[in-house]
């Protein structure tokens, strides 16, 4: 439960869900959820015994695959019948081995990625692109919508290649914006003025319009959330390249998510240097 984790599940015990969670590293969102009257779990398997439908959110295939199949793992310990729900970003063929690892026990499996940040997470009101059986979505559509609206997007891995292409543009629009605002303000512009006129303009995006939230991302050190783009566009490029599908922007932004985060500012440029 990190930082789009944490308020998603808050909204589900909010909302009347008997909920049970597990930590990972930290103990502060334990505690919080534990407060709120969440109950806590030693680790996956008892998740897996104690509830009807669990929800998976963390950074990658690996931590899922951890959390679902590793010692103490979540098909230890899930009922027949029972459902996951894999609301990270997962390569689509990840999320069909769960299904077909879960298809003994029975087991309902639907992707669920979202989008909309941590400020959508906190006001329940993310989007949330959905893959897998439609009978499957409708009985754990009271659940999913506790955090948000949903777009049902067609089979299994389908919600993931929905989200990734909301990935794609949220990433590259971001950089886009970064090097105008570098170039603008190299040329004596204002920052908050140039972002304020971008948001009016054709030049408008969800990074302009939530740009103080953007820029917190482009620390140095950056947090880790800001290199877990680096995963989401190596999962559109391996895609691509199956399907011969150019993409040569998110091959680019990629590459720049592997180095430092883009740098806002500089000092202007006087007419006669330029």
């Amino acid at each position: 439960m990190g930082d789009i984790g944490l308020p998603m599940a808050k909204n589900v015990v909010k909302k009347g869900f008997e909920t049970c969670v597990c930590g990972h590293v930290r103990r502060q969102p334990i505690e919080e959820m534990v407060a709120l009257g969440a109950v806590e779990c030693a680790n996956p398997k008892e998740v897996g015994q104690n509830a009807d439908a669990v929800i998976i959110m963390v950074q990658n295939d690996t931590q899922a695959d951890r959390v679902i199949f590793g010692k103490d793992g979540l098909m230890e310990g899930l009922k027949d019948g029972s459902g996951i729900i894999l609301m990270g970003t997962f390569a689509p063929q990840f999320c069909r081995r769960v299904a077909d690892e879960g298809a003994p026990k029975k087991i309902d499996v639907l992707d669920a990625p979202v989008v909309g940040a941590r400020m959508g997470a906190e006001a329940g009101t993310l989007g949330i692109s959905v893959g897998g059986d439609e009978a499957v979505v409708e009985k754990y559509r009271s659940l999913i919508e506790t955090m948000g609206k949903i777009t049902y997007c067609g089979p299994l891995g389908m919600g993931q290649i929905v989200k990734l292409a909301n990935n794609m543009c949220a990433t590259i629009n971001s950089w886009v914006l970064a090097e105008a605002l570098n170039w603008g303000i190299a040329n004596g512009a204002d920052e908050t003025m140039l972002v304020e006129h971008i948001k009016i303009g054709s030049g408008n995006s969800f990074s302009a319009q939530n740009w103080q939230w953007l820029k917190s991302m482009w620390t140095d050190p950056p947090p880790p959330t800001y290199y877990v783009g680096v995963k989401d566009m190596s999962h559109i490029l391996d895609i691509g390249k199956e399907l011969r599908q150019p993409c040569p922007f998110t091959a680019i932004c990629c590459e720049m998510l592997k180095g430092p985060p883009p740098l806002i500012g500089g000092k202007p440029i006087k007419p006669e240097q330029k």
